[in-house]
């Protein structure tokens, strides 16, 4: 469209220049680039990745990258991964180097952090080391400490960028841990150094507990002396308590903002307690999550085999003692956390009633550690032993081990289990379903829009959907999933029709892409900066 634009072009002048299509169309391409783009996030892919964001944000980055876009990430490098490791950026295949320091003042006290530099499929890695702000991901602490920590972190991603002379065209910031980033532009710490950046702000959950919530302690106030920002970007005055939100800072501060699916945008729009302030925004973007099709195939190719039988047969090997395959029984999987988002109690409470209907004829993995010091994980522990001892040939769980075959289950699990309260976007049900395999889902957020009722009579839908979030509901889901399966025809359709309805992460990328060029107004062409007068196609340059 561009190059027939040009070849419209007029000449004004008596002396011919030209050039082939192909180099024309090139340097319209260089000349809208839109420059770098930077991601800054609490957590990032193989190195700290605690739920979706990890995930979103390493494949969306990858994605951008291999589109031919300048992509940064900044992250922190915490002290330990959550394997317990220290040390694991130098034990890193990608070859990370120690770079220098940045120098951060943050609540009359100066903090000195390490910078950390690689380069992972095109995109280039900044790591920010400092022992006691960052020791592992998402720590507990005090008010005044949590809040230090996202200062710090925040004016240190913007102080990295000022030492760097890298001035980018986008700031993508994740969640309530980067909310202040925009914030410390818009008030002027760095005077105008980004005046022509644009800030865009990422929601990957907005419920209340995930905002980032701050509560000051007796004495503390609105907290000011450690954020050093005007109380009004981090504090709402209406509400009844001073509550320090970081989510609130990033609303009113970002040029932009975003969710990760189109029904989780509807929904904090509409409930969300900073729903009001995210509506002064005109033009908010949602796309649904998605996964690399190509390379993940080749992972489940690689690591759980040719197909679904042979993926099935190590799962029931492994985990339920089996000698070969019993391909008469289903087996149903979990894979993910073990907190109360999750709905793992759901699946804990049917459990039993669903092994002593089908007189035993099932078989449920819970893959997923539980942080006993929460007392919904400590719960669904006790119950997950219990009833993997009790009936140790149809449930299995390991509560106090991270489950690491994730890539056996997607592809050899007849059927996945998403029991979520809540799922903004959802990344696992994709996981699920490259591999083939239709998920029962509770009907919200981004699941809805990816999760659809198998139906009989017109042999379409991936899944099968709770309409509420109680037992009765799963139990019911779980029933429909299994008369499916006792009919192998159906149940082979059902397979096929889940393969078809992966998102696959490059359209999800050139979404994204799309919107980032949006949101910096790059509306209008460019023509190259040669003294164009008039573009003849050269032999062969159209194969090119």
């Amino acid at each position: 469209g561009y190059c027939k634009k040009l070849l419209k072009y007029k000449p004004k002048i008596p002396s011919l220049l030209k050039i082939s299509a192909v180099e024309a169309a090139e340097e319209i391409v260089t000349a809208n680039k839109l420059g770098p783009v930077v991601f800054v996030a609490p957590e990032l892919g193989r190195w700290s990745t605690v739920g979706g964001l990890g995930v979103m944000v390493d494949e969306l980055t990858i994605g951008l990258a291999g589109l031919g876009e300048d992509i940064y990430v900044i992250s922190p490098y915490y002290n330990k991964n959550r394997k317990g490791e220290v040390g694991y950026l130098a034990k890193d295949q990608a070859g990370f180097t120690y770079k220098n320091n940045v120098i951060v003042k943050a609540a009359g006290a100066t903090y000195e952090l390490g910078v950390h530099v690689g380069k992972v499929s095109g995109v280039n890695l900044v790591f920010l080391h400092h022992e006691q702000l960052f020791p592992a991901p998402y720590p507990e602490g005090t008010a005044a400490m949590v809040l230090r920590q996202i200062v710090v972190f925040c004016k240190a991603s913007l102080e990295f960028l000022c030492a760097e002379k890298l001035i980018p065209s986008v700031v993508v910031t994740n969640d309530w841990f980067t909310g202040l980033v925009a914030a410390y532009h818009k008030a002027g710490a760095f005077g105008d150094t980004f005046k022509n950046t644009t800030f865009f702000h990422i929601f990957h959950n907005l419920q209340e507990a995930y905002e980032g919530r701050i509560y000051p302690g007796p004495g503390e106030g609105t907290m000011d002396g450690i954020h050093q920002l005007p109380t009004w970007m981090v504090v709402d005055p209406y509400w009844a308590v001073h509550i320090v939100n970081p989510s609130r800072c990033a609303t009113l501060c970002s040029d932009q903002w975003a969710t990760v699916s189109p029904s989780y945008l509807q929904e904090i729009l509409a409930t969300s307690p900073l729903s009001s302030i995210l509506k002064s925004h005109p033009k908010p973007f949602a796309y649904p999550n998605g996964i690399p099709v190509k390379a993940r195939l080749k992972k489940l190719h690689d690591q759980a085999g040719p197909d679904h039988l042979t993926a099935k047969k190590k799962l029931q090997q492994k985990y339920f003692k089996f000698d070969d395959i019993d391909d008469t029984i289903p087996v149903f999987a979990f894979v993910g956390r073990i907190v109360a988002q999750k709905g793992v109690n759901l699946i804990c409470e049917a459990a039993e009633h669903l092994i002593n209907k089908y007189n035993g004829k099932i078989q449920i993995i819970v893959g997923g550690p539980a942080n006993r010091r929460d007392p919904y994980a400590a719960s669904c522990a006790v119950s997950m032993e219990y009833l993997a001892g009790k009936y140790p040939k149809s449930f299995w769980a390991a509560p106090n081990d991270f489950f690491l075959d994730g890539s056996i289950v997607n592809l050899g699990a007849d059927f996945g289990m998403m029991p979520s309260a809540f799922e903004p976007g959802g990344i696992v049900q994709h996981e699920f379903f490259v591999g083939g395999t239709p998920v029962i889902a509770f009907k919200t957020g981004g699941l809805k829009d990816s999760v659809f009722e198998f139906q009989w009579d017109t042999n379409e839908g991936n899944g099968f959907l709770l309409d509420a979030h109680n037992r009765g509901a799963f139990i019911y889901a779980v029933e429909r999933a299994y008369g499916t399966y006792l009919d192998k025809q159906k149940y082979k359709i059902l397979r096929e029709n889940s393969f078809k309805s992966t998102m696959d992460g490059a359209k999800v990328t050139r979404e994204w892409c799309k919107e980032f060029y949006r949101s910096v107004s790059y509306t209008h062409l460019t023509l190259p900066t040669i003294p164009l007068v008039q573009i003849s196609v050269v032999a062969g340059s159209a194969k090119k």
